[in-house]
């Protein structure tokens, strides 16, 4: 008896996990050996099974947020890595940097998630038509196309919470009890906002905040 590629899923989207389930049942000679529906499950499913692919949904635990990406990365690249999503253009040209294999959306075809899945497993690449349409489209944009873009865009949602909250004058052991957040976070959120909007201090974040009209002013 030949040995099947093992293959691990990870999305916490029932009706979304049957599809793919269903997909991979119906090819030869792969295995899928069990589906995580958490961060946490994943981990195990991964320790238990050892599979050569990975599928996992963008929208697992957060784990595609960009504060996230180190980590995330770290986990990807000891797997041949399938990545889906949903078809937001800038969503995809963003997610395409991580270190993934394959990549299609939500409105690939059966056929096309059957390719991604045998390409992988050869170690090929396989972005399906509508992720290299949003690579192309935003890789050869013209400028005039492009939104001015502000320092605090690349700012997550946690990250701009504290920074309000740093504008309102609070410490740092206030933001971290009003967050329900260690105080060791706080301050790698506050040194990473410093960082991304080229500030030195909380005065000069302030400052920011004000000119950017994020805050107004009394």
């Amino acid at each position: 008896m030949s040995v099947k590629s093992k293959i691990v899923l990870a999305t916490s989207q029932h009706v979304i996990a049957k599809g793919i389930a269903a997909i991979v049942n119906s090819m030869d000679g792969i295995q899928l050996s069990g589906t995580a529906t958490n961060r946490q499950q994943l981990m195990e499913l991964l320790v238990v099974h050892q599979p050569e692919v990975l599928i996992i949904d963008r929208w697992l635990d957060n784990m595609f947020q960009e504060t996230e990406w180190d980590t995330t990365n770290n986990l990807l690249e000891q797997y041949k890595t399938i990545l889906f999503s949903d078809p937001d253009k800038e969503s995809i040209y963003k997610l395409h940097k991580l270190h993934i294999t394959s990549f299609f959306t939500l409105h690939s075809t059966d056929d096309e998630v059957k390719q991604s899945i045998a390409a992988t497993i050869d170690g090929i690449k396989f972005f399906t038509p509508k992720v290299v349409e949003a690579l192309i489209e935003f890789s050869f944009k013209r400028p005039s196309d492009t939104p001015k873009q502000h320092l605090h865009d690349d700012l997550s949602e946690r990250e701009m919470e504290v920074l309000m909250l740093i504008t309102q004058g609070k410490s740092t052991k206030d933001i971290a009890d009003k967050l329900f957040l260690s105080t060791h976070t706080v301050y790698t959120h506050r040194k990473n906002i410093l960082k991304k909007l080229s500030c030195k201090s909380a005065a000069e974040l302030i400052n920011y905040a004000y000119t950017q009209g994020l805050v107004e002013k009394d």
